[in-house]
């Protein structure tokens, strides 16, 4: 709002169809950082904050994040690009915040094993990989959603959509409602989903690689298998608002069979090496066995709802998947 005047800025801040409050976060007594909400029939809205830029190491209303990531690997494959025989191991412990600072604070160990091996006179390839991580978060700090695992795409189960994949939650939101009675408008609750994200994720991959014409062009019939879960709730909380006005805090509620159990897809992917990448061009064809197909009754409203994820894919994509 640069050269802005303070009617404008009144204006901007301050008109509004619904209840609008200024809100002061105070250290000691000193002012820190204002924020602007709009209270909303189904809780908070944020609409404009401010703070101090000169406190270090604050980071108001951002996420600022320092990272030590240790690591370890050994590897016994003959050609990182065209592997055909041997394994490799890839451990690392990723270590966000605490002693290194920052408002971040998680731990993410990984671990990634990957085996080849010849078959059929050193012509085709049997190809596998296993991934498997876990974060949480410490010092009553939770891992940032964007930090959580959502499984999908064309580098863990190709069947699914990038990041579709991992535990979904049910969410009571309210809307206003038409009261027959009174000819006014009341909050009703409806219920909604919302996909959340898994703490601790585990993916296998098997390839059966066959070079049709040397190393340009491969078929590879595919199988991939995996998931991401919680196994912490307790970071999976939010704040509302009930009708009576009183702030009230929620634990995510999982629709049944999110939270447990895996996906599946397999089918068969056709790659051409692009010559100046040193990378394939992929056609990737999938059928999805293992997919949530299900109907689900709202907790709130009692009535049914359907998710039902693709039953198969067709894609284009560059890169491998391991």
């Amino acid at each position: 709002m640069d050269q802005d005047s303070r009617e404008q800025y009144q204006h901007f801040l301050l008109h509004s169809n619904v209840a609008t409050d200024l809100l002061e976060f105070r250290e000691a007594g000193t002012l820190r950082m204002v924020a602007l909400i709009d209270r909303l029939a189904d809780g908070l809205s944020s609409v404009y904050a401010f703070f101090e830029p000169g406190v270090r190491g604050a980071s108001f209303g951002t996420y600022n994040t320092r990272k030590l990531i240790p690591s370890f690997s050994y590897s016994t494959v003959d050609n990182p690009y065209y592997p055909t025989n041997g394994k490799s191991v890839n451990l690392t412990f990723e270590y966000n915040g605490g002693l290194l600072g920052g408002n971040t604070n998680y731990i993410r160990p990984t671990a990634e094993i990957r085996f080849f091996k010849p078959h059929t006179k050193h012509r085709n390839v049997i190809a596998v990989r296993l991934l498997a991580s876990h974060v949480r978060g410490f010092a009553n700090t939770p891992v940032p959603f964007y930090e959580r695992f959502f499984p999908g795409g064309d580098f863990d189960i190709r069947g699914f959509d990038f990041r579709s994949l991992g535990p979904i939650s049910f969410l009571t939101r309210t809307l206003p409602k038409l009261d027959p009675e009174t000819g006014g408008t009341i909050a009703a609750p409806f219920d909604d989903i919302v996909y959340v994200g898994g703490d601790t994720q585990g993916i296998l991959n098997v390839e059966y690689r066959i070079p049709i014409v040397g190393r340009t062009v491969t078929l590879a019939p595919f199988a991939d298998i995996g998931n991401a879960w919680v196994t912490h709730k307790t970071e999976l909380t939010r704040q509302v608002v009930d009708f009576d006005g009183n702030v009230k805090t929620e634990i995510a509620q999982f629709l049944p069979g999110t939270n447990s159990g895996i996906r599946m897809s397999t089918g068969v992917e056709v790659g051409v090496t692009l010559p100046v990448l040193n990378a394939p061009f992929r056609i990737i064809m999938a059928w999805n066995p293992k997919r949530l197909d299900s109907v689900f009754t709202g907790p709130t409203t009692g009535l049914p709802f359907a998710l039902r994820e693709d039953g198969h894919a067709f894609k284009f994509t560059v890169g491998k998947t391991f």
